[in-house]
């Protein structure tokens, strides 16, 4: 599978693919992250989804859970989701030593030129 936005998997089919094809479509969608692989791994083996805007909202959801939470080792796994994405406006050479989704590298492009 490819991990370009435009090859995504239907979302309906989610729950027939690898773990390893689940977390590209995440790492397509989101930055990728193990915490967050953790997190949604259940979700994504279990539960379909009519559109990728309600797998969107599930992981909202799964991470407002954890800011509710007292736990530090929720806090922890929401510290290592939200630190998965880049700093805006990196400079080129900076932002192409990250791991960042597609959708980020070409977020990071157009701030760059200006865009």
């Amino acid at each position: 599978m490819s991990s370009s936005a435009s090859e995504l998997p239907p979302p309906s089919s989610l729950t027939s693919l690898s773990p390893e094809n689940q977390f590209q479509v995440l790492d397509t969608l989101f930055e990728p992250s193990p915490e967050l692989h953790t997190l949604m791994a259940p979700v994504l083996a279990n539960q379909t989804f009519s559109s990728y805007n309600a797998l969107i909202d599930a992981v909202g959801g799964r991470m407002s859970a954890l800011s509710a939470a007292n736990s530090p080792v929720d806090a922890d796994i929401l510290k290592g989701i939200l630190w998965s994405h880049p700093r805006l406006g990196r400079s080129p050479a900076a932002a192409a030593r990250e791991n960042m989704s597609e959708l980020s590298k070409k977020e990071q492009a157009n701030l760059n030129t200006g865009a």
